[in-house]
Parts: C-alpha cells; sequence; structure tokens
C-alpha cells in the first residue's frame, strides 16, 4: 500500500533536516580542525619565544623577592662601586667565546666615571702620552684597564670618545699591542649625521659575519640612543647592550623604562647588573635582576640614589641569557623548562640564599644611599637636570619610536 501525500511530505522533511544537520556538523569538524592547526601552529610559533623566567604565574614572586633584594642591597648595582658594566661585558664575551666562536666586535662609546676621582699610575701615563686633564686621564686609565680585564681586546674594538682623548688613547692601545682597535671622535647628540645606527652600518659592511657587544658608558649620554639604534637592534647581529644610567629625576626613570621596553621590543631579555666589590677591590658579579615584560619595579631608579646602573640586554637566543637565568637569577630557570606543558608552578621558586656571600648590609641599602645623598643641593639639581632640553627630545625620540606608549605626565614634565 503506497504512501500517503502527508507521509511523503514528513519524509521529505527529515530527510532536508539530516541533511542541513550533516552539513552543520561537518562545519563544525572543519572549524574544530582549523582552529585546533591554528593553535598548534601558534604553539609551534611562541615556543621560540616564550621565556619561563618570565611565566604570568610567576612574576609577582619574582618582583617581590627582587624588589626586598634590591632594598638591602643597592650599592652592589651601582657601576661606579663595582665595575658592574665590565663584569657583565667580561661574563657575556665569555660566553661568547665558548659557545659561538668567531669574528666580533666590540663597540663602546664614551668613558665612564670611574669610583675613585684619585689619579693613579695609569692615569699619569696617560698624561705623558697627550695633554689632557687629571680628569680625562683617569677615565681613559680605568677604561683601559677595564677592558683588557673584560677581555674585549681579543675581538676588534670601535671606540667612539671626547675630541681631547682620540689621539691619546688611539696611540695607548697602539703601544699596548691592541692593533685591532680604532679610537674616534664621539658624535655629538644633538646633531642628525653620525649616530648609532650609521656607525653600525659601517661595522656591518667591514665586519659582515661579526656579532657585537655594545656598551654606553656614558651614563649621561642622550636617551635617544636607543630610538637612533633600530637597525642594529632588528639586525639580530648585537648578542650584548650593556649601558650605565644615573637618575636623578622621574622624567630621567620613566626614559630608562621607555629605553627597556623599546630593548625588549626588539627581542631581548633585559636585566639590571649587579657586582660586588671585596676588601682587595676585587669585583664580583652578584644576582642579576629581570626588569624587563612585567618585571620592572620603580624602586630600581629612585632619583638620587647615587647610583649608576647597569643595564644589560640580551639577545634571547644567546648563551648568556640561559646563564643569566640560571646561575644569576634570584629565580632561577630549571633547563627543562622548555614551554607551556610544565606543571604549574614550575619556575616560580626563588632563593636568595644563592648568594650566601652577599649579606645584607644597612650601609648598603637603599634607605641608606638615599640618606647620604639627600641634601638641598641635590634637589635643586635633580629639579634642573630632569628638564634639560637632551632629556626632553630623549623622551620625545622614545615615545615615538614605541609608538606614544610612554605617559603624558611624565612627557610633559620631561618638557618643563
Amino acid at each position: 500500500m503506497g504512501l500517503s501525500k502527508e507521509q511523503l511530505r514528513r519524509r521529505s522533511r527529515a530527510l532536508r533536516q539530516g541533511v542541513k544537520r550533516g552539513r552543520a556538523c561537518a562545519a563544525c569538524v572543519a572549524l574544530a580542525t582549523v582552529v585546533a592547526l591554528a593553535l598548534g601552529l601558534a604553539q609551534v610559533s611562541l615556543g621560540g619565544a616564550y621565556d619561563p623566567a618570565l611565566d604570568a604565574r610567576c612574576v609577582r614572586t619574582l618582583k617581590e623577592t627582587q624588589r626586598s633584594w634590591f632594598e638591602h642591597r643597592a650599592c652592589h648595582y651601582s657601576a661606579r662601586e663595582a665595575r658592574a658594566d665590565f663584569i657583565a661585558a667580561e661574563l657575556a664575551l665569555t660566553v661568547r667565546a665558548r659557545h659561538a666562536p668567531g669574528p666580533c666586535v666590540v663597540m663602546t662609546i664614551g668613558l665612564p666615571e670611574p669610583g675613585s676621582g684619585r689619579e693613579g699610575d695609569d692615569a699619569r701615563v696617560m698624561r705623558r702620552r697627550g695633554s689632557v686633564d687629571a680628569g680625562m686621564a683617569t677615565k681613559m686609565g680605568f677604561w683601559v684597564n677595564a677592558m683588557a680585564n673584560a677581555g674585549a681586546f681579543e675581538c676588534e674594538t670601535r671606540t667612539y670618545v671626547d675630541e681631547r682623548a682620540v689621539e691619546t688613547l688611539s696611540a695607548t692601545l697602539k703601544d699596548l699591542g691592541h692593533d685591532n682597535s680604532i679610537v674616534e671622535k664621539l658624535w655629538n647628540d644633538r646633531r642628525v649625521s653620525r649616530q648609532l645606527d650609521e656607525e653600525f652600518e659601517q661595522i656591518a659592511k667591514t665586519s659582515p659575519k661579526a656579532k657585537l657587544t655594545v656598551l654606553i658608558n656614558d651614563a649621561k649620554r642622550s636617551r635617544s640612543q636607543f630610538a637612533r639604534f633600530k637597525k642594529g637592534l632588528a639586525s639580530g647581529k648585537v648578542s650584548t647592550i650593556i649601558w650605565r644610567r644615573e637618575i636623578t629625576s622621574k622624567a630621567q626613570r620613566k626614559a630608562l623604562l621607555g629605553e627597556v621596553k623599546l630593548v625588549a621590543q626588539y627581542g631581548y631579555s633585559v636585566y639590571l647588573a649587579g657586582a660586588s666589590a671585596d676588601a682587595d677591590g676585587k669585583a664580583t658579579p652578584t644576582a642579576y635582576l629581570r626588569v624587563d615584560h612585567g618585571a620592572w619595579d620603580d624602586i630600581f631608579a629612585t632619583p638620587n640614589s647615587g647610583i649608576e646602573l647597569t643595564i644589560v640586554a640580551v639577545a634571547r637566543d644567546n648563551k648568556f641569557k640561559t646563564l643569566l637565568d640560571q646561575t644569576f637569577g634570584l629565580c632561577p630557570v630549571k633547563t627543562s623548562v622548555l614551554n607551556f606543558n610544565e606543571p604549574k608552578g614550575h619556575s616560580c621558586h626563588c632563593d636568595s640564599d644563592r648568594f650566601t656571600d652577599e649579606m645584607a648590609d644597612s650601609k648598603c641599602s637603599l634607605q641608606s644611599r638615599l640618606g647620604l645623598g639627600t641634601s638641598t643641593y641635590n634637589w635643586f639639581s635633580s629639579l634642573l637636570s630632569g628638564r634639560t632640553d637632551t632629556d626632553a627630545a630623549g623622551v620625545s625620540e622614545l615615545e615615538e619610536a614605541l609608538g606614544g606608549k610612554i605617559d603624558s605626565d611624565e612627557r610633559k614634565l620631561a618638557r618643563r
């Protein structure tokens, strides 16, 4: 007996609905496949950039530990007292020689302020070789010894210094047998020509396979230096950047944070380098504090603490970063931590006792530093130094390079 028209209609509707459900299920399966594939690709792409030292679950613990450490041992982070910048350079160059031997260039900008103002034997030799004053001779003598101790002259060196020091320093390096060293006049920050990127391009042409270590030894160099180093930062040829900064105002602190953010955007991990000197003056590295991607704390750059900070930026694929994370970090990173699949809390263990020789000393604390450095003169000096045209230009260029990410309030402060 045949089906009625109503039964045929019902069967037709059921078949159409089945087809629709099948298509919908197929679309869901296809969408799920695409999403899974996208997530898989994202996991692969993020795997190389993922940094367990800054796991979001652990940053708070890291910040609290580092803040407490710095409060009690602030003096260990002054480059003037323990040559933290040159100690960092020595570590970086030692790692390079062991794990990535090959052509290398050490590029230095400006001369550092030595910890002591007394004129030593090296400074007297400098003065006999050229017509330089005692202050410049002391800086040069300190720089030559520090560079030699760091092993910098094992690489080609290109150094940019005050015009008064060029002739004397060139003759000194030649007499010492450092024939692969070039000394040139330091460019003027206010000029458009002869900036950091242009010098980098010259080095890249003459030494195309070389890896660069850059030291900015003068803590008062313009903050605009990094905004004019985009080609170098993006090249993959600059393995380590080490620079000094002295903070005497909130505007300068904001500029430093802008530098850290800018360098981190180009794939560098950024640290605050520590070093301490024993009774005999022998300097050794101590804990390195991570300061990029949420780990920064304003206490690190407290105005008028009298500290010349040493900041170290290391390419994330560099073995030097591995050394810092595993050996010199307060919250060491395990070598087995490679991806997101580790159990929760894997890298959140902080161990300040790892540096047993670094006992807290009240004279070394940040509070003590501020007590020694507070005066009407310092307050008035910081008021002026935080509002110079150079600082304002530096903040402005950094803001432009960061896409306007520096707070408008700090920008206004810098322009006053």
